[in-house]
């Protein structure tokens, strides 16, 4: 990998881990400044890349990266040998005063395995206190970990592949979305059901809230959408679920005590709810200490099933207390893992959205009299911007008037095309609309775009003063930007695929992931695949969330 900085290419200056990393760039005023400034982020036009990043990998794929809102961390999601893993890196371990010796090497804190190599982890971030990490991943599971100790903190298995993630501001609420338009919005910790909206056809490229709790998500559908998310009373009594037909019959997806998600045959016909000893097992039931019997009648004759009574069934924020429930594996049909019998069709209305293939659940008469109003966050589409292109990723700026959008022409799907281009080593065609552009959040015009990477423009990260972007594609380069410069101002080059770049939050430095070429000899080590890599500014001013967007110039270095 090179820098290019100024039109020079100076190359052979990455620093391993393991070796320090000052804090160049800045004058000791402007970070003193900085430092004392709360939420604090340099504001002004970018000139350029530091030559000494941080490397903090060079083995594996690793797809998506995140910086912590505070505490100096940063997150990534890699494909190891068997798995994929989050990886937390503390970056500020033993920050010393401007003027003393170099800082050490970032240090890793912790790696958690998360879901095994079928399933790609895209998704990735920080809570707003940093404290907590989140991940999706396409298994459609969304994970909590604490950053310092990697510890499970929470996971919950939803209805569809996920692919994007991002904490509300509040920190109580995460949004998800979905390989199929979906975006949900769930608790935190306890990652219980708060609202959703199919905002977009294809997958959620992207998600990002803006200070005041404006989510904007990107689709490949040429679309990104706003999105309110207000504090309000949650219908306890009506849930929208994906349905599917198997077997002759309409299954969906629902919980038993809290358990994980199992598939629920619907037919009135049973005069029972049946689970399969496997989904009883997993849901809390202690099959072999059921004393009480039902007979369930099916299709051999009759069967003697052992019955847990007064179980709870959850379908998103709808629950049904007090249910019993039969457990029977010869009582269920193939390819499910229990049935919904006539005690939940005598409770519970049933209507099929064919176009979005959703089962419409209602509880007859309404919540029962009594149930507690459950508050959360709700899902409010308001605007929609539409664009001749697929959008690979969306952020925000620091005070939420300006996005960074990244398109691309063709989708961003890794095809044999694709694979095929790159074996015979040609490069992806320039366009119009491989792009990356800063555009306005209120009118979702283009106020300034680069048509510099060759093809597929998978990442845009705007800077949090609004006035610059750094950009990452599948022409392996990283470039830099600064609104009022036609050409950029700095160029990082690896060895494949730039999959995701992001601003830290004080706007010092920029990180990268990228897919390198992996080796199965030596050391194993290939090209950078994560890295941090400091950001100069010609004059820098000291700009604070939530003030006024005057920003102080400070001499640099």
């Amino acid at each position: 990998m090179s820098v290019r900085a100024g039109g020079f290419v100076l190359a052979g200056v990455l620093c391993l881990v393991g070796c320090g990393h000052a804090r160049v760039g800045l004058s000791p005023e402007a970070l003193t400044r900085l430092d004392a400034t709360p939420g604090g982020y340099l504001a002004g036009p970018v000139e350029g890349f530091d030559t000494q990043p941080s490397v903090l990998n060079r083995k594996d794929f690793v797809w998506a990266l995140d910086f912590a809102p505070r505490g100096g961390r940063v997150a990534y999601t890699r494909l190891g040998g068997t798995a994929y893993h989050v990886s937390v890196w503390d970056l500020d371990v033993g920050a010393r005063k401007p003027g003393d010796a170099p800082v050490p090497a970032p240090v890793m804190l912790t790696d958690p395995q998360v879901n095994a190599q079928q399933y790609d982890l895209e998704g990735v971030t920080f809570s707003p206190d940093g404290a907590l990490v989140a991940t999706v991943s396409r298994s459609g599971a969304v994970q909590l970990f604490d950053a310092a100790t990697g510890e499970q903190k929470g996971a919950l298995a939803t209805e569809e592949p996920l692919v994007s993630v991002a904490f509300h501001p509040d920190g109580r609420w995460l949004a998800v979305g979905s390989a199929q338009g979906l975006v949900t919005v769930l608790s935190v910790p306890g990652l219980a059901f708060g609202a959703e909206s199919r905002l977009h056809t294809g997958p959620v490229s992207a998600l990002a809230f803006a200070a005041d709790g404006t989510l904007y998500s990107g689709g490949w559908d040429g679309h990104v959408r706003t999105s309110d998310t207000p504090e309000q009373s949650l219908r306890p009594d009506v849930a929208r679920t994906h349905f599917e037909r198997r077997g002759g019959f309409a299954a969906v997806q629902g919980s038993v005590n809290g358990g994980a998600p199992v598939v629920l045959a619907l037919d009135s016909r049973s005069p029972v709810v049946v689970l399969t000893t496997a989904a009883a097992t997993a849901s809390g039931i202690d099959v072999a200490f059921l004393k009480d019997t039902v007979t369930v009648p099916g299709a051999l004759g009759n069967t003697v099933a052992r019955l847990a009574r007064g179980q709870t069934l959850r379908f998103k924020a709808l629950a049904l207390t007090g249910m019993d429930v039969a457990v029977c594996d010869a009582c269920v049909p193939q390819g499910s893992q229990g049935v919904l019998g006539s005690p939940f069709s005598d409770r519970v209305d049933v209507v099929f959205d064919e176009t979005t293939a959703e089962a419409v659940l209602t509880l007859k008469g309404g919540a029962p009299e009594g149930t507690p109003a459950v508050m959360a966050r709700g899902l409010t589409p308001k605007a929609d911007f539409t664009f001749p292109a697929h959008v690979n990723d969306v952020t925000v700026d620091a005070r939420g008037q300006r996005l960074g959008v990244a398109f691309s022409e063709e989708k961003a799907e890794r095809n044999l095309k694709v694979y095929e281009r790159e074996r015979k080593g040609l490069e992806d065609p320039q366009g119009p609309w491989n792009a990356a552009a800063l555009v306005d959040a209120g009118s979702g015009k283009v106020l300034r775009k680069w048509a510099v990477h060759h093809g597929v423009v998978s990442s845009a990260a705007i800077s949090p003063d609004g006035r610059s972007l750094a950009s990452g594609g599948w022409d392996k380069t990283v470039q830099l930007f600064t609104e009022a410069e036609p050409l950029p101002k700095g160029t990082l080059e690896f060895g494949w695929s730039v999959r995701r770049v992001r601003f830290a939050p004080d706007g010092r430095q920029v990180g990268v992931a990228a897919w390198t070429p992996q080796k199965v000899t030596g050391n194993q080590e290939s090209d950078p695949a994560a890295l941090v890599v400091g950001v100069r500014y010609a004059a820098p001013g000291v700009e604070a969330r939530g003030a006024a967007a005057v920003p102080t110039a400070v001499e640099a270095q």
